[in-house]
């Protein structure tokens, strides 16, 4: 991807795709992670006890779209195209459950540590980002603009000081952890 049209080159605008935007769009070529399971047996933590959380499976990621456009090539040539965003959100983490705000911290803490350094609380989306490409003659390309979602699925409880775990509630869980355009 280009990230301007060349100089002079005839461009396929950006036209607004309208509609409702996709909350939990799917990102081309993500696939789940493998299941990671419980450990067996006491770990080297020595069974600290009280709340935590423990991550199983790192799900797809998936993006919050902010903006949607597309450029359209009836040409027998092709043509450059530019998108820019014109519309900006906000994403938060979530949980597929209600979460105290101490659990919240907790898997915050827990997917920062473990698969997603840059995941945060809350994102929001900047205005005028751009990126550029060709459109193949008679096709169109299709662009989403927003924020991408680390997403996993695991568990809290409360370990106990003979290393036993109680009251495991099972949540998918996702924080936001970048911005930008998916193109197709």
């Amino acid at each position: 991807m280009t990230e301007a049209p060349s100089s002079g080159a005839e461009v396929a605008p950006g036209v607004d795709a309208g509609g409702a935007l996709d909350e939990d769009m799917p990102i081309p070529g993500e696939t789940d992670g493998p299941d990671l399971g419980d450990p067996i047996g006491p770990t080297s933590e020595d069974c600290p006890t009280g709340r935590f959380v423990r991550i199983t499976k790192n799900l797809k990621n998936t993006m919050s779209v902010k903006y949607s456009t597309y450029a359209t090539n009836d040409t027998g040539r092709s043509m450059d195209y530019k998108f820019t965003s014109k519309r900006s959100g906000t994403t938060t983490l979530g949980a597929s459950l209600t979460l105290s705000s101490e659990l919240k911290v907790l898997w915050l803490g827990k997917v920062k540590a473990d698969v997603q350094t840059s995941a945060t609380k809350s994102w929001t989306s900047e205005l005028g980002v751009e990126i550029g490409g060709k459109v193949k003659p008679h096709s169109t390309v299709r662009g989403e603009y927003g924020i991408k979602k680390e997403k996993v699925y695991g568990y809290s409880g409360t370990r106990y000081t003979n290393c036993s775990v109680g009251h495991k509630q099972y949540v998918t869980f996702w924080a936001p952890y970048r911005e930008g355009w998916t193109v197709h």
